[in-house]
């Protein structure tokens, strides 16, 4: 686990609205903000988007074959 995620807590609730269910994710309690925060962010939405595809297809693209971003850059 990176050290910077030491202390932050990963949630997400499930929302219903009509015939659509959302996923609320959170990663809060962050030190302090960081790049390496926003890379998290950005790779968390990649997940996500990843996770829908697999619901939506029955294939999503887990690593190694996800989006690759980079927060050395």
């Amino acid at each position: 686990m990176p050290e910077a995620w030491i202390g932050t807590e990963v949630s997400f609730h499930l929302k219903s609205s009509g015939s659509q269910t959302y996923v609320l994710f959170l990663h809060s309690n962050w030190k302090e903000p960081s790049d390496f925060m926003g890379h998290c962010s950005t790779k968390w939405a990649v997940f996500l988007l990843s996770l829908k595809e697999a619901i939506e297809t029955g294939s999503g693209r887990p690593y190694p074959n996800d989006v690759h971003i980079d927060h050395d850059e």
